[in-house]
This record gives structure tokens, sequence and C-alpha cells, in this order.
């Protein structure tokens, strides 16, 4: 049985909540970076599981200045971070922008974007919809992170592919100690990309954790983030029926 315990988690946004465990709340590991854990921990809390933060990458948006000059004919946002520290022209704001998930949708309509097509899957899911609305040799512009999963030079090949990093994802070098301290009582670990999980499978093994994962159960946003997890013996790995947060959320309420 898990004691309780009278110490805090911060989550990073200048709030502290008590960390206590029941043998009625299962505990969860939350590892988006700082802002989404502390949205995504709200919401675990809301369903009655107790959520532990430890972001595994720290985002730094770039600030990015674009042009009226240039104006492409369709914007590519695959994360709610691509638009963070981005100037759009208002001009810019009834062009047609492709969206992966809700998140970034709602983000882009902060941004003063109004004409948006979003997809629920990743971004793969957005090609056939780009291809039914733009015409081949059109310019498309990829605002992204310092690391993709897709070559839209390739998948796009017969577009003119404009990019901009607009953001940077750093590692986490290291657990928190209170992550380190409570591995062992952890349910369910959640995560939402590839690199998380590769930072993930080195921090477990450089921590000498590996004994441990037998007894947690993975949640992946996706096939792939369980691909890459697989040489690691977990207890379950399962991913959510989309891959958003919400159903993530869902599933973890059904476990």
């Amino acid at each position: 049985m898990r004691s309780p315990r009278g110490r805090f988690w911060d989550t990073g946004c200048g709030l502290n909540y008590p960390l206590v465990f029941s043998d009625m709340a299962s505990l969860v590991l939350v590892t988006r970076p700082i802002e989404q854990a502390a949205e995504f921990a709200e919401q675990i809390r809301a369903a009655g599981l107790t959520p532990l933060i430890q972001p595994l990458l720290t985002i730094s948006p770039r600030d990015v200045v674009l042009t009226d000059a240039d104006m492409p004919a369709a914007i590519i946002l695959s994360s709610r971070q691509s638009l963070k520290n981005v100037h759009i022209p208002s001009v810019w704001q009834d062009m047609t922008v492709f969206c992966v998930g809700a998140m970034t949708e709602k983000t882009a309509r902060q941004a003063g974007l109004t004409n948006i097509i979003t997809g629920q899957g990743n971004l793969a899911d957005l090609f056939p919809l780009i291809r039914a609305r733009i015409p081949a040799g059109r310019t498309l512009l990829y605002l992204r992170g310092e690391n993709v999963t897709y070559d839209l030079h390739r998948e796009l090949a017969d577009y003119q592919i404009q990019e901009v990093t607009t953001y940077y994802a750093t590692p986490a070098a290291h657990f928190k100690p209170e992550v380190l301290e409570d591995f062992a009582q952890i349910d369910v670990i959640t995560l939402f990309s590839v690199r998380s999980a590769a930072v993930l499978r080195h921090l477990i093994h450089e921590n000498g954790l590996i004994s441990y994962v037998k007894n947690i159960n993975l949640l992946c946003l996706s096939a792939s983030v369980v691909e890459s997890m697989v040489e690691i013996n977990w207890k379950s790995c399962m991913t959510p029926d989309l891959p958003t947060q919400f159903s993530m959320l869902e599933k973890l309420k059904s476990m």
C-alpha cells in the first residue's frame, strides 16, 4: 500500500499541489514539455488520478518574423509549439493552414489564422488533404521544430517546400529527485513523441531503473512511439484510439 506523503509537485507555472498517493489513485508520469504538462496534469488530477510531472524536453521558441514577401500558398503546422513566437502578417489571416490536432488548430486561431483544415492523426494524414486543396507546384511553408519525423521535400516532392525552424527541444539531462524517489510506485508513463521516448529510455538506463519497468504500463500517443520502446519489458504498451491528448486521457480513465 502506498503511504501518503506531505510533499508537493511543482507544475513549473507557479502552482504547487500536494502529492498524495493512495490505493485508489494511480500514479501517472507526465512527460510533456512543462506548459503542456501542467495542463495535462490538471486533466489527469480531475480524472481522479495522481500526476507526477517530469518534462523530457524543454522547448525554446525562436523569434520569427514572416513578411508579406514570404507568403506561401498554405502553411503546415504539426505542433502548437510551431507558432509560439512567430509573427504572422495580418494579410495572411485567410490563408489555408493545415494543422495536426485540435490543440494546434486552437493555437493557430489564437494567432489570427482562420482558414484551418485539421487532421486528427499525424503529419502524414495531412498529405492527402493538402493534395486535394493545393495545386502541385505551389509553395508550402512548414513551420517546424529542429527535429522532424517526415521529410516534406520527399513526401511532397511535387510542391515547393519552404521550412522555417521556429523552436528547439532540449532533452532533459536527469530525472527530478521526486521522480527518482517515486519511480517504483509509478503505474503509467505517458509518452507523446519518439524523441521524448529516447530521452526516457536513456534516463531509465542511466539511473539503473530498468528493473522497475516490468510493473509500469506505457501509454504512447502512436504506434511509432511504442515501437521505439519495445526493447524494454513493460507491463503493457498501449496507444489511444486517436493520437490526441484527449484520447490519451480517455485511455487513462479506462485503465
